[in-house]
């Protein structure tokens, strides 16, 4: 497990809802990243998560009342000047009504007034979620700094089907790990393209390579951390969509094609990052293709160069390209860049296989620009953002 929250020490207020049982998952999930988790609990919420589960697992005391009898520490203060990050989940009506009058009756609500910022989970019934009251706290908390890892729509606790489900666990610690990092793409749109594609030979056969996808979905997981306004073209992959950007699934190259002229207007920085297959073939079978002695011979042509074409559209402000090379990195990277006029590439080193991994190591190359980079690729993917966009951070 990549450890993307080292050394961050986090609370996390869980208060009365059904859905407080899913605490103990994501306590879990935090520490699994390297966070210290403290726990701050309403005395609803300890109706759902036993005192004793949290203590064990958190390795602290668990904050259980705002004025305890034996002790003299005013925890809500001293718990708010040391932790980096303060997350409610689950988040009742009840409990986001009252931060927002600023009622500090609890351990959750009193830590809530002193942190006056951090991120909010909210979980109830459906109606209560609908309340017009509920919906314009939520609103103000926004308003206020507070980040809204909005809940969801599913089958409640109650039997009824709508919204108000806590989020996905794997979506709010996401968003957790995405508060740590700069928005220094705020306000920008970029465009992925990731994943292999598929060419058809007939309808059950196709052309395509082992690419996972991986380097180009840490990318746009990135880019959202970061602040910008994403959309991922992607080819089939088994991998599972970031939260918070708009995510295109394709197949073939002229399907990407599309997808990514249909958005590319407005486009700061494109990314280049798709596996995209530089053949196919000049005839698909209507039918599936009878195997026979003799064999077949499959003539193939080439495919649309799609980021050349987005470079001489002129409607991505920054382009950046892959090379992945086996022989003599750096010479025919560049080559590359000049001949398709990208602003920057990324040059990776595939003789001894990279697809499928999880770590990598690459070389960014831009007209003054030379950076070896190595890590997870959500790790690299980070420095690539960082290296095309200019940031210094």
């Amino acid at each position: 497990m990549e450890k993307t929250l080292e050394g961050k020490k986090i609370l996390l207020g869980i208060t009365g809802s059904i859905s407080a049982y899913k605490s103990i998952e994501f306590l879990r999930e935090l520490q699994k990243r390297g966070a210290d988790v403290y726990a701050a609990v309403t005395p609803h919420g300890l109706k759902f998560v036993p005192e004793l589960v949290l203590k064990t697992l958190s390795g602290h005391e668990v904050y259980k009342e705002v004025v305890p009898e034996n002790s003299p520490e005013i925890r809500h203060t001293t718990l708010g000047s040391i932790v980096d990050l303060f997350i409610i989940a689950p988040a009742t009506a009840n409990t986001i009504a009252k931060i927002v009058c600023g009622i500090a009756d609890n351990p959750v609500t009193a830590t809530a007034l002193v942190t006056g910022k951090g991120i909010i989970c909210p979980a109830m019934n459906v109606n209560m979620y609908n309340n017009p009251a509920t919906l314009k706290n939520i609103e103000i908390l926004k308003e206020r700094g507070y980040l809204i890892v909005d809940s969801e729509e599913g089958e409640l606790a109650c039997g009824v089907k709508g919204k108000g489900r806590l989020a996905d666990i794997e979506k709010i610690v996401q968003v957790v790990e995405f508060y740590f990092i700069p928005d220094f793409l705020k306000g920008k749109k970029v465009l992925i393209t990731a994943g292999p594609t598929r060419e058809y030979i007939d309808p059950v056969r196709f052309i395509s390579n082992p690419s996972s996808g991986k380097m180009g979905y840490a990318l746009a997981e990135m880019a959202v951390a970061a602040g910008a306004d994403v959309i991922l073209v992607s080819g089939k992959t088994y991998l599972k969509s970031p939260y918070g950007l708009n995510f295109v699934e394709v197949e073939t190259v002229e399907e990407m094609r599309k997808a990514v002229f249909d958005n590319l207007d407005g486009t700061d920085i494109f990314i280049s990052a798709a596996a995209v297959g530089d053949f196919t073939p000049v005839r698909v079978a209507d039918e599936k293709i009878k195997k026979t002695e003799e064999g077949i011979v499959l003539k193939l042509k080439r495919t649309p160069d799609i980021v050349s074409e987005v470079v001489a559209s002129g409607k991505a402000k920054t382009v950046l390209g892959f090379a992945a090379e086996t022989e003599n990195l750096i010479e025919n990277a560049r080559k590359k860049l000049s001949k398709k006029k990208l602003d920057f590439i990324v040059a990776n080193n595939v003789k001894n296989g990279i697809f499928g991994s999880d770590n990598t190591s690459c070389i960014v190359i831009g007209k003054n620009l030379e950076k070896e980079l190595s890590g997870t690729k959500r790790e690299v993917a980070l420095s690539i953002l960082k290296a095309v966009s200019g940031t210094k951070v």
